[in-house]
């Protein structure tokens, strides 16, 4: 049975769900590359898909996963200053999905929609990435190369065989993440372990939130896209130098539309999106003041309580879950603390 959600707003529950957003934005990405956890992508987005519906269980007021939303956006800029604009993108399309899917209609149905939406947009968001960048000759002469070398004429049409794979996936994914956050949201488990509970902590003496001052060459990340097509051309060369896989035309276009769009993206486009962005959340930063505040000394518990269900979290292929079902539980279990 579904617990009926408090009458009363409680701001340090609303507070620790929006800390723990900001995490999964600002850092939890880092730490799974550092780890080398496959499927980063799926996990930092299915989290803060998990955030926004507690807070749309919680808080259903209008307004109150939009107002998360600028939150952890400008607590983003603030962490990690280097982020692409790509990352903000996805921040507002899942908050704005969210007040929209969400708010005054927590159910599964909405919860499925809600995963199902956002997982595809992310797919397709990459692809659509992947297809303006090289154009549709590179993924032609990819199919081209594969049939050659593996003698596999079923693999004339890999490029679309991949894509729909990576859809279905996360197709796939934004269902089953969509379910376990209104399940998670639905009621308070009672099979989680008695060691599992953690204690309460004391922010006064946790560690701070770490800044994030890496700041990664914006022009090497970048050109990793030229990186690839070059590096594609220089093996048809070596492999199969007797095979025309991209006539001498499509390679100098190829070579001539990566420069031009990762040059436009980085010195124009790029730039006056994120002086517009800033200049927009520093707008909204007025009203907002408290609660800035406020939540900079949620943080560094909500840092420990991620840590501590971490180590909590038992099992292999079952650990993320775990860790989800034990943070979760905590955040909402003694709303006093």
């Amino acid at each position: 049975m579904i617990a009926t959600p408090p009458q009363k707003e409680n701001k340090l529950l609303y507070y620790r769900l929006i800390a723990l957003w900001i995490l999964i934005e600002s850092f939890l990405g880092g730490i799974l590359h550092g780890f080398k956890i496959p499927v980063t992508g799926l996990m930092v987005g299915g989290s803060a898909m998990i955030c926004i519906i507690f807070i749309a269980r919680y808080f259903p007021a209008k307004g109150s996963i939009l107002k998360a939303m600028l939150v952890v956006a400008s607590f983003k800029l603030m962490l990690s200053p280097q982020s692409p604009i790509a990352s903000y993108v996805a921040v507002f399309f899942q908050g704005l999905l969210g007040e929209l899917l969400l708010r005054n209609r927590w159910r599964l149905v909405s919860c499925l929609s809600f995963g199902l939406i956002t997982m595809l947009e992310s797919a397709i968001q990459r692809i659509l990435v992947l297809v303006i960048l090289y154009g549709s000759h590179f993924w032609e002469a990819v199919d081209v190369w594969l049939v050659k070398t593996l003698k596999q004429p079923g693999l004339q049409n890999f490029s679309l065989m991949a894509a729909s794979a990576y859809l279905t996936i996360h197709v796939l994914a934004g269902l089953g993440l969509g379910y376990l956050g209104w399940k998670l949201s639905s009621d308070k488990s009672t099979s989680l372990k008695p060691e599992w509970h953690i204690p309460a902590f004391d922010p006064d003496t946790d560690s701070a939130i770490p800044s994030d001052s890496s700041q990664k060459k914006h022009w090497l990340k970048a050109y990793r896209f030229l990186g690839l097509g070059l590096l594609f051309l220089l093996l048809q060369v070596i492999l199969i130098p007797d095979s025309a896989i991209l006539p001498r035309g499509h390679v100098l276009e190829l070579i001539y539309r990566l420069a031009l769009i990762v040059t436009v993206w980085k010195l124009i486009l790029e730039p006056i999106l994120q002086y517009a962005l800033r200049r927009y959340l520093e707008s909204r930063k007025g009203p907002l003041e408290s609660m800035l505040n406020d939540i900079r000394f949620v943080l560094p518990s909500m840092q420990w309580m991620a840590v501590q269900s971490w180590k909590k979290a038992d099992g292999r292929l079952m650990k993320p879950f775990r860790f989800l079902q034990i943070l979760f539980y905590n955040i909402t279990l003694d709303e006093s603390r």
